[in-house]
């Protein structure tokens, strides 16, 4: 009990009370940064993506079209690929997008975080996995083709 009253009496006194440390942090203005609608890619990119999702789709109805619960997922994935381009789409096409935006590309080299990349970089690395899927709709197709 004597131990209680001890640490009671330690709390409510102002003797171990110490006000605490006052907080120093010099907040720095950032720079605000205009609105990327467009992210700086040029339409060639955005139409070999939509191409490549194109491919892989129609690689995905002549492979497995025979069936219909098969049909339906690949219309449900269709849709969110087209909301995809859809928003895409709707946010270029907003008046003045393009005329305030900062261009990405300098001197033929798009500007990222890490340092400037060439387009053909650019190119490969936003594309790798669209063609990837390319290549595994059309062979799913090739397949049930040489099976069937």
């Amino acid at each position: 009990m004597m131990l209680l009253d001890e640490n009671e009496l330690a709390v409510l006194s102002d003797e171990y009370y110490h006000a605490p440390a006052p907080h120093k942090l010099d907040v720095l203005a950032a720079p605000a940064q205009p609105e990327a609608r467009t992210f700086g890619i040029p339409a060639i990119i955005w139409g070999s993506m939509a191409a490549s999702y194109a491919l892989f789709f129609l690689g995905l109805i002549l492979g497995t079209g025979h069936d219909g619960r098969a049909l339906f997922m690949i219309a449900v994935s269709m849709l969110y690929t087209a909301m995809y381009f859809g928003t895409v789409f709707a946010l270029n096409s907003l008046s003045g997008s393009a005329e305030n935006e900062k261009s990405q590309w300098i001197k033929g080299k798009f500007d990222t975080f890490t340092g400037r990349m060439s387009f053909g970089a650019v190119y490969g690395q936003m594309l790798i996995v669209p063609m990837v899927f390319a290549f595994f709709g059309i062979s799913i197709a090739i397949i049930r083709s040489i099976v069937m």
